[in-house]
């Protein structure tokens, strides 16, 4: 299917609230800065280098339909698209955007992170285009450049995955949006010792029934992108259990810890199918029983940082917990040790019956 023809284009009724073009000269108290992308699932032909031609109109009017909205959104000194050029190689578009106000308007950076963020929210389309993502520029600037002043973080939220945190706007992606940025945010800031600009990038994966989280920060100057530690500082000052710490990546750094791993046996406890899938309502009960109990049975050992029940296994009924440490662990046996000892306090406060199992090394 021709992409120019799908239904993102506009009806012809349809009406725009965004002028349909500006000047190409602007005046003194304007300027304008230049986009260029690849479209991949588009040929280009000669009927593209002719203004007057159906389908070059056609284009036209759906790359206006996607650029004008994300400019006037994420600049309110945007007037319009001055010009629009079609070139080969699958179709390559330079646009040139035309800003206004007396005050200084935006880099190139930012223009370019405006339209990288819309790209890599929608899978590498802007609307019913695919895109080549490293065809991104503007004015000279490009990902390679955007690079200097962004950071990326990845890590698993301790949290069922819902289908709607794949639709950013929805209720559940905003909610969770609005729990992860309170608690990295201010952390992030606290380690470059600058703030980065609002709206980062976010986005949301089915992580083994958990949830991805990818961020993307983006500064107002270059920073210090070759400063290591960001992942530790993040283990050690994000307190939101939510985060699950052994699985920070900050550009591209993991964050220092050592996973202990324990198995419980959950004595009168029937293994259901459900425990499998972490978005049941079988499985959801046993995790919040057993994570807070466990906590506090391993808090008094050096170094612990966290505790997460990872999986349930077959009958008879077990827990396989993860117990991170920072740095320098201890002893396995101690670990079982203090577990052993503090297991009859899931009995007394949560009514559970728990046996460690040993694994047979042999």
């Amino acid at each position: 299917t021709d992409p120019i023809q799908s239904s993102a284009l506009p009806h012809r009724s349809q009406t725009f609230s965004f002028q349909d073009s500006v000047s190409s000269t602007p005046g003194p108290s304007h300027m304008t800065r230049s986009v260029t992308f690849t479209i991949t699932n588009d040929a280009f032909s000669a009927a593209l280098l002719n203004p007057d031609s159906w389908k070059h109109q056609l284009l036209h009017k759906i790359i206006r339909h996607q650029l004008q909205p994300l400019y006037h959104e994420a600049f309110p000194s945007f007037q319009g698209i001055g010009v629009l050029v079609f070139r080969p190689g699958s179709v390559v578009v330079n646009a040139s955007l035309v800003f206004g106000g007396h005050a200084p308007g935006p880099s190139p950076c930012e223009v370019l992170w405006a339209l990288y963020c819309k790209v890599k929210t929608s899978g590498q389309m802007l609307g019913n285009l695919s895109l080549a993502e490293n065809s991104l520029t503007s004015d000279g600037a490009d990902l390679i450049t955007l690079a200097q002043e962004t950071i990326s973080i990845r890590f698993t939220a301790i949290r069922p995955f819902l289908p709607q945190l794949l639709v950013p706007g929805s209720v559940s992606f905003v909610l969770l949006e609005r729990q992860i940025l309170q608690q990295v945010t201010p952390v992030v800031s606290g380690f470059y010792k600058a703030s980065p600009q609002e709206r980062p990038l976010l986005l949301f994966s089915n992580a083994e029934q958990w949830v991805g989280v990818y961020i993307e920060y983006k500064f107002q100057t270059p920073i210090p992108t070759h400063l290591q530690g960001l992942a530790n500082h993040m283990a050690q000052n994000i307190t939101d259990p939510i985060l699950q710490k052994s699985s920070i990546v900050a550009n591209g750094e993991k964050a220092e810890l050592v996973l202990n791993e324990v198995w419980l046996q959950i004595l009168g406890q029937p293994y259901t199918k459900a425990l499998e899938d972490k978005t049941s309502p079988d499985c959801n009960p046993l995790r919040p029983l057993l994570t807070p109990q466990l906590t506090l049975v391993l808090r008094p050992l050096q170094n612990f940082d966290q505790v997460v029940v990872e999986e349930f296994w077959l009958d008879p009924l077990t827990a396989r917990v993860g117990a991170t440490f920072f740095s320098a662990v201890p002893a396995q046996a101690l670990v079982w040790d203090c577990v052993c000892q503090g297991l009859h306090t899931l009995g007394e406060a949560e009514g559970l019956l728990v046996e460690m199992v040993i694994p047979d090394l042999g």
